[in-house]
């Protein structure tokens, strides 16, 4: 160092050897295509109501409602479960219309009816060619059905309990009414049935004299005559059918014996047992 230097000479080149020189500015590199953003997380869908009630099964997210129509804007949010579920899926199934609601109810079956047949105010003679009368069920129940010109007549009830009245006698077992009045019997030489109890016949025979006729009549003032035209004795059959009686002119030979003609209808006369008091001893 010159010994002529300044202090203040040495003092800047003191501190010139103490501070480093500055480095050259390097060059800045080009920048480099940054690879594209992240997409931004998406918000976050809008949480499930927390359920309220135990679930034993089944998946425990409500399923998606089906989408609503355009035209009907959003839909509302469905409403959080607070029942019970046991199992299966919480949203509950759509109500299908049932078949049957809409179906008519079963008409209920009718009994058959019987085929037309002329009226008592129809009919004044039953002869071969009208042969049937049907009473209506007024006529059926009221008074009492009266045949005059008869001379025996045959029952059956209900029960299968059958007799025979003539002029000689009955045969068979005889029918009594509660009233203790004979279900079908003569009176004053008139054949007499007594409607109010007439639910317990089933069928019956009139017999009449031969060349006469047999003449019916009823409790409203309505009559017939039934006529064998043949000369023989007519022979008119009366059956029940439900609340109806009908009556009919049977085409039978003009000579019949009465117990030919019983086989011939299948009546069979029930043995009439007499009821008796218990023997003591």
């Amino acid at each position: 160092m010159p010994l002529n230097t300044s202090p203040v000479r040495r003092d800047i080149d003191y501190l010139r050897r103490r501070v480093k020189p500055r480095p050259e500015p390097m060059a800045q590199a080009e920048p480099v295509a940054s690879s594209p953003a992240a997409p931004a997380p998406a918000a976050p869908a809008a949480s499930a109501a927390p359920a309220t009630g135990l679930t034993l099964g089944g998946p425990s997210t409500p399923a998606a409602a089906p989408p609503a129509p355009a035209a009907s804007g959003a839909s509302a949010p469905t409403a959080p479960s607070t029942g019970l579920s046991l199992g299966g899926s919480s949203t509950p199934a759509a109500v299908t219309p049932s078949v049957n609601a809409a179906s008519p109810p079963p008409s209920t079956p009718s009994t058959p009816q019987p085929f037309p047949a002329p009226t008592a105010e129809e009919v004044r003679v039953l002869d071969d060619e009208t042969p049937l009368v049907r009473l209506d069920p007024r006529q059926s129940a009221i008074g009492s059905l009266i045949v005059g010109g008869a001379t025996a007549i045959v029952w059956e009830t209900v029960e299968l309990v059958t007799g025979v009245a003539t002029a000689d006698g009955v045969d068979g077992t005889p029918v009594t009414t509660p009233g203790n009045r004979p279900l079908l019997g003569f009176d004053g030489g008139d054949a007499i049935l007594a409607l109010r109890h007439v639910h317990l016949l089933r069928r019956a025979l009139f017999v009449g004299t031969p060349g006469r006729p047999l003449t019916v009549q009823l409790f409203d003032g309505e009559s017939f005559a039934a006529a064998d035209e043949t000369g023989g004795a007519p022979v008119v059959s009366l059956l029940r059918i439900g609340s109806r009686l009908e009556l009919r002119l049977e085409p039978l030979p003009a000579e019949i014996p009465l117990q030919t003609l019983l086989q011939q209808f299948g009546f069979e006369p029930t043995p009439y047992v007499v009821a008796r008091e218990p023997r003591r001893r």
